[in-house]
């Protein structure tokens, strides 16, 4: 029987020891638990902050290159309607009356003494311009307005419609746009 009582005293002693070991197991698992849960949590949140920055940054890039489309397609319509009412000038220059026509010309031959210059005019106002110019230079395919030459040719002066009105369309952009577009 001692025998008996010693065995169950190393039974009940190894027990309590695998109890408190146990205990002290469960406990080492939960502070692990514990730690671990505390780490996930904080890469969670650090995660979730990288990704709010990276949601935010590609929300303001797309809203850039929205916008940067929405006035690419602006000023793609403000170039065509500028060229528009650009060829609108030309037509209207185009189609002057001749009176007004022939004035125009007479006020631009004006500041030129025309006895030492040909002077070149398109088809259809070579008539007027050859009864204003002793010299006249020959016809040019231009919609109208003149070409002064001096006779050696070393002066040259533009003053045809196409030359002037771009000159006057290229200066006058700024207060064009700002009339077609406000």
């Amino acid at each position: 029987m001692a025998l008996d009582t010693v065995v169950e005293s190393v039974l009940a002693t190894s027990k309590d020891k695998v109890a408190q070991i146990n205990v002290e197991a469960d406990q080492e698992v939960a502070r692990m638990l514990n730690e671990a849960r505390e780490r996930a949590a904080e890469i969670k949140s650090r995660k979730d902050a990288e990704v709010g920055h990276t949601t935010e940054a590609i929300e303001r890039r797309e809203i850039s290159s929205a916008n940067l489309e929405v006035k690419r397609s602006e000023l793609s319509v403000h170039k065509d309607l500028m060229e528009q009412a650009r060829v609108m000038l030309m037509e209207k220059i185009q189609n002057l009356p001749k009176k007004d026509n022939e004035a125009m010309i007479k006020k631009m031959l004006e500041p030129y003494d025309l006895k030492d210059m040909k002077v070149y005019s398109n088809k259809r106002d070579e008539a007027f311009v050859s009864s204003l110019a002793p010299i006249y230079g020959g016809n040019l395919d231009i919609i109208g307005g003149v070409v002064n030459e001096s006779k050696d040719g070393a002066l040259r002066y533009d003053l045809t419609y196409e030359t002037l009105a771009r000159e006057v369309f290229n200066n006058r952009m700024k207060e064009v746009s700002r009339i077609l577009f406000g």
